[in-house]
């Protein structure tokens, strides 16, 4: 998959209708072509998201009252189950503008990363400077607290070098209480899409635009012409909603 570990770049997110996703995929099929990382013969991949957070979620916090600058830790895998590789990394965000990083773990290590670092010379905890995923829960003590599911229609851009749009469907998540396990059963996962939470007629389709600092014109072109309004929605956030009463989840369809 891309390695984001070095890339800064604006995010932004909106929440549109199937038939405005099928217009936009149309008017963008001369600008950008289909991730070279989608499987032949698929439309996009499945992307799970491992979030750790403390004992009072100070991430979900930080991300819910819009904290200028804030941080979280996640670990990521693609596909239905993990299979041999994960990704532990740190996204940190100052206003509209993102960055990550991360690197690639074998998935037979990542019960590793829970062990406390200890020195072998003074036998104490470790705490190093806070720009790696192990140091930051270690730091934190963050555990695994929400598992978050979706498929991604990954999109990126011919004209430049760096310009990605996607459009992410049947999101999902279970509760983790803690448990490193990345185990599951698909009756676990919990479909929170709806119509309601997201203030649609339909279960929506979640529209990413990543680009650069410079936004090109083809994406402000892009954004007049469907008249976007970007609103705030976090993956996560809509999780830890879910499970503090604010929103009623469903339990749905099969993922396809």
């Amino acid at each position: 998959m891309e390695d984001l570990s070095k890339i800064r770049r604006y995010e932004l997110k909106y929440t549109i209708t199937e038939g405005m996703a099928a217009d936009i995929q149309d008017y963008i099929s001369n600008i950008c072509c289909l991730d070279k990382h989608v499987p032949a013969g698929e439309s996009g991949y499945t992307v799970n998201n491992v979030y750790f957070d403390t004992s009072d979620l100070k991430f979900y916090h930080d991300t819910k009252f819009r904290k200028v600058t804030r941080y979280k830790p996640r670990a990521r895998y693609y596909g239905m189950k993990p299979s041999d590789v994960i990704w532990p990394e740190i996204k940190y965000r100052h206003c509209n503008i993102i960055w990550k990083k991360r690197y690639c773990l074998p998935v037979s290590e990542y019960p590793l990363l829970f062990e406390p670092q200890m020195s072998h010379e003074t036998g104490h905890i470790i705490h190093k400077q806070l720009d790696r995923f192990d140091d930051v829960i270690h730091w934190h003590q963050a555990r695994p607290v929400l598992h978050v599911r979706y498929y991604r229609e990954p999109h990126v851009a011919c004209l430049e070098e760096y310009g990605r749009i996607t459009f992410d469907r049947q999101l999902s998540y279970r509760l983790l209480h803690g448990s490193t396990s990345l185990e599951y059963s698909e009756s676990e996962m919990i479909y929170y899409d709806d119509p309601v939470t997201t203030q649609n007629f339909e279960s929506p389709v979640l529209l990413e635009i990543k680009v650069e600092t410079l936004v090109p014109k083809w994406v402000i072109q892009l954004i007049r012409k469907f008249n976007l309004v970007q609103r705030p929605f976090s993956k996560y956030c809509y999780g830890i909603d879910y499970t503090l009463g604010y929103y009623t989840p469903s339990r749905g369809y099969a993922l396809g």
